[in-house]
């Protein structure tokens, strides 16, 4: 399997920063001093401004930056004030961020991108609940299995990483995990898009009858519709989104 590019975090270190920043403020007040002639008061804060400046970009960058790619910080979700669904929020939650956890420490950048997203469709199912709590059975399956196994997978893939297990039978698990990610990202999202299919019914359906009657009152010609065939649903996929 063809090594793919990784992650790196770089450290942060205030104190090499500091010592750095020290040591470039005074090789810098030296070259000044080398090139300039520093007569008078006026000339000598001018040296020790660029002095200061040069030092603290040189602090800066001693301190180290950190390059890693990370998820948006994800806002809690509102509470209901209904017990059966909070709680089933909040478990879901619980598991979503192990799976950040989990994601912070995996260096794949591919599969890495592919975990912030089915992060971020598994907090729509979320708020979907939220939104209409009658939904809730219908992600019993998603949050008994979907999302618990999602996790274990990648727990599994992440020790195998760190632990640098070599190996065919190694190699070949990781390579399973990281397809079955694609799977399990494309599921996720036909979860959510299942939660919305009653109401894209039900709008296509209120779109006909008031086309309907709208024709039958005179106010919309025989020979025109409202929408084209598909556009009650898409309609409504666009309401879903927002």
């Amino acid at each position: 399997m063809a090594k793919k590019a990784k992650k790196y975090r770089q450290a942060k270190s205030p104190f090499r920063g500091i010592v750095t920043g020290i040591v470039t403020a005074g090789v810098t007040a030296v070259i000044y001093s080398a090139i300039f002639r520093v007569f008078g008061f006026g000339s000598f804060l001018f040296m020790a401004g660029v002095s200061a400046l040069t030092g603290y970009i040189a602090y800066v960058m001693g301190s180290g930056l950190d390059t890693s790619i990370k998820a948006p910080t994800k806002e809690d979700l509102p509470i209901t004030g209904n017990e059966a669904v909070d709680l089933l929020v909040k478990r879901g939650q619980d598991m979503l961020r192990q799976i950040r956890k989990e994601n912070d420490r995996i260096p794949d950048p591919v599969l890495s991108r592919q975990i912030d997203e089915m992060e971020s469709v598994s907090n729509k199912i979320f708020r979907t609940v939220i939104e209409q709590p009658s939904k809730a059975p219908q992600i019993r399956r998603f949050m008994d299995y979907y999302l618990p196994t999602t996790l274990k997978m990648l727990s599994s893939y992440r020790r195998m990483d760190e632990q640098n297990i070599q190996g065919n039978n190694a190699e070949k698990t990781k390579k399973k995990i990281e397809d079955a990610m694609e799977v399990v990202l494309s599921a996720f999202k036909k979860q959510l898009d299942t939660l919305y299919q009653n109401d894209m019914l039900d709008i296509s359906s209120d779109i006909d009858v008031l086309e309907t009657l709208l024709k039958q009152d005179s106010l919309l010609r025989d020979d025109r519709t409202m929408t084209r065939e598909s556009g009650g649903a898409a309609q409504a996929q666009q309401m879903k989104e927002e």
